[in-house]
């Protein structure tokens, strides 16, 4: 039997967005004077911290240079941050149709998502994101100094949403966002890829489906 569902939460990167473009992580690793697999593990260390705003990009990069042995200049920060935010800002055009399509069907659309300050600025300067006015609340953590799992921040989004935590549905790649978004009595779904959710979300959730296809690739 399917639940009972008014509200849809969408994380940005990796649901709305595509995941991470690997040619641009292989390249800020690159440029930080790092091999791949250790510039992910110093890359995630403090990346909340960015999130949450209360890091700057620049001492966030200035770390991560001075762990791979690499004079940090202003130009080398901002060609690395142009690259991160490339890597992180190419849309799932297939979700955000299906966000269109819930919208018309009658459900409310929300966006829940990490997002440093200079990603978002990025974004909003960038012209190509104006769809994100669509989303009623959205929701990026450096404007609330929260970040996800920490439960305050999905609180806030039930609250500007006005819906029960179990009315709502949130769609994250993250596990641990998605265990955390359960602990708040909302129903969540780990996102891995629209093939893989397409089911759960017709058949456990009885949404239409539409715009994501029959067989939901992407």
């Amino acid at each position: 039997m399917a639940h009972t569902i008014d509200a849809v939460i969408f994380d940005f990167g990796g649901v709305l967005g595509l995941p991470q473009d690997p040619d641009r992580a292989s390249a800020m690793a690159s440029l930080c004077g790092l091999p791949l697999e250790e510039f992910f593990l110093v890359y995630q260390r403090d990346r909340l911290e960015l999130d949450r705003g209360t890091l700057a990009t620049s001492e966030y990069w200035g770390r991560i240079l001075a762990a791979g042995g690499v004079t940090p200049t202003p130009d080398l920060v901002e060609r690395i941050e142009r690259e991160d935010a490339l890597g992180w800002t190419r849309v799932n055009d297939r979700m955000v149709r299906w966000a269109a399509e819930l919208r018309g069907a009658g459900y409310r659309t929300a966006i829940l998502s990490n997002m440093p300050v200079d990603k978002l600025a990025f974004m909003r300067e960038s012209g190509r994101f104006g769809w994100i006015g669509q989303f009623d609340p959205a929701i990026f953590s450096c404007d609330y100094s929260l970040v996800k799992p920490e439960p305050t921040i999905y609180r806030l989004c039930l609250d500007k949403l006005q819906v029960a935590p179990e009315r709502c549905l949130f769609l994250d790649d993250s596990a641990i966002n998605v265990e955390a978004a359960r602990a708040c009595a909302i129903h969540a779904l780990h996102f891995r890829s629209t093939a893989e959710a397409v089911g759960e979300l017709r058949g456990a959730w009885g949404l239409p489906v539409g715009a994501l296809g029959e067989n939901g690739s992407g």
